[in-house]
C-alpha cells in the first residue's frame, strides 16, 4: 500500500467539465450556470470585441450569448465550448450586418470599418499588441474570426469550421491567408 503524500491529501478537487456544469444547471443548479459564466465571460467578450472592434457591443454580445444558452438547451454530443462560440459568432455577424444596413441607410460607407485603436487599448495591450489589433482589423471578418477562434480560443480547425460554416481545409486556408496578411501589415509598421 502506498502512503498518501501531502500533495495527495491537499489536492483541490478537479474542476467539473463544461458538460457536467450544463447538465447540473438544467437540473436546477444555478451555481453551475454562474461557474460557466465565470469560465467563459471574459473569453466571449474578448472574442466579440476583437471581431466587432467595439467593446460595448462585445459586452452586449456576451450577455446575449448566455441568455441564448439558457433559452436553447445545449445537448451533449458536441463540445459546449464550440456551441457557445457558435452562438457568440452568429450574434457578432448579426451586429455586423445590422451595422452595415444602418450605414448604407445613412449613406455612409467607410471601407475600413472600426479600425481605430483607443488610448485605452494602448494601455491594455501595449504598443505591439495595439499594432496587432490594427492589423487584425484589416482582415476580412471571416479571416479575423478564424484567427481569433484558433489562436485566442484554442479551437481546432474542425470546430472553427463548424462555427464559421466551412470545411476544415477552408479554415486552414483562411488561417494561412490571415497569417500572411498580418505579417505584411506588421512588417510595414516596422519597416
Amino acid at each position: 500500500m502506498i502512503a498518501p503524500t501531502l500533495s495527495m491529501i491537499h489536492a483541490p478537487p478537479p474542476e467539473p467539465s463544461d458538460e457536467a456544469l450544463v447538465c447540473a444547471f438544467h437540473q436546477g443548479d444555478e451555481r453551475a450556470f454562474e461557474r460557466l459564466y465565470d469560465r467563459y465571460n471574459a473569453r466571449i467578450t474578448s472574442y466579440a470585441a476583437r471581431l466587432l472592434q467595439r467593446r460595448e457591443a462585445a459586452e452586449d454580445v456576451c450577455t446575449e450569448t448566455f441568455v441564448r444558452i439558457v433559452q436553447r438547451r445545449w445537448r451533449p454530443g458536441g463540445s459546449f465550448r464550440s456551441f457557445l462560440f457558435t452562438v457568440a459568432h452568429r450574434l457578432c455577424l448579426d451586429r455586423l450586418r445590422a451595422h452595415r444596413r444602418h450605414t448604407r441607410l445613412l449613406g455612409f460607407f467607410d471601407r475600413r470599418g472600426y479600425t481605430e485603436v483607443t488610448a485605452e487599448d494602448h494601455l491594455v495591450f501595449g504598443q505591439r499588441d495595439a499594432q496587432l489589433q490594427r492589423a487584425l482589423a484589416t482582415l476580412p471578418e471571416i479571416h479575423r474570426a478564424a484567427v481569433l477562434l484558433t489562436y485566442t480560443e484554442g479551437l481546432t480547425s474542425p470546430e472553427v469550421g463548424r462555427i464559421l460554416g466551412c470545411t476544415d481545409q477552408q479554415v486552414r486556408s483562411k488561417l494561412s491567408y490571415a497569417r500572411r496578411k498580418l505579417r505584411e501589415e506588421l512588417e510595414a509598421v516596422d519597416g
